[in-house]
């Protein structure tokens, strides 16, 4: 009877127990972390196609060098420039009749690395005038090249034979003076003709 009355009283126990870790499990509420979620900023990479600008550096050359490279077919070309502005390259081809457009091109660009010429889109365009002599002498007409002093000494030579066709009448002190003045004069004027012309530059 005693070990009945023992057993049982464990068993009321051992219920007591899991009733007050059921209150208690119950009562305990599981504390949740809450992991903070970093957003995380991705940024797209858009690929743009830039045209790259390539321009040619012109080269600085003094005065000494622009006179030496400054001639032959180069020089009638700048001097078509100095007359017109600006030129295309089939153009000037056509004008001076060069042999193929490359050839016009080759003085072209040359013009453009002695940085006299530049070039706008296949227009080439004078760009400023060199500071040399052979450009203040001549003169280019046409596909040809005339010196100055030769339309001067065709005034000069002109006017004195006007002078001998219409006013000259009788010999004196004064004609004669005018005479030998002018034939002097017209002698210098031509000789200076006929040295340009054997020194021309193209």
């Amino acid at each position: 009877m005693n070990d009945k009355i023992f057993y049982t009283f464990l068993n009321i126990l051992e219920l007591v127990k899991n009733n007050t870790e059921l209150v208690s499990g119950s009562l305990k509420k599981p504390q949740i972390r809450k992991k903070k979620k970093t957003k995380k900023k991705t940024k797209k990479k858009t690929k743009k196609k830039t045209k790259k600008k390539t321009k040619k550096k012109t080269l600085k050359f003094s005065h000494e060098e622009i006179v030496k490279k400054l001639n032959g077919r180069t020089l009638m070309i700048y001097f078509v420039l100095l007359n017109k502005g600006s030129t295309g390259v089939r153009e000037l081809q056509r004008q001076l009749e060069l042999s193929s457009p490359s050839v016009a091109r080759y003085h072209l660009d040359k013009l453009v690395d002695l940085d006299l010429v530049e070039n706008l889109s296949g227009v080439y365009t004078l760009k400023r005038k060199a500071d040399i002599p052979v450009l203040t002498s001549w003169v280019l007409i046409g596909r040809i090249l005339f010196p100055r002093v030769l339309f001067i000494a065709i005034f000069f030579s002109i006017f004195f034979l006007g002078y001998l066709i219409f006013v000259f009448r009788f010999w004196n002190r004064d004609s004669s003076f005018v005479i030998l003045f002018g034939i002097l004069i017209m002698g210098y004027l031509w000789t200076d003709v006929v040295i340009q012309q054997k020194n021309r530059p193209i």
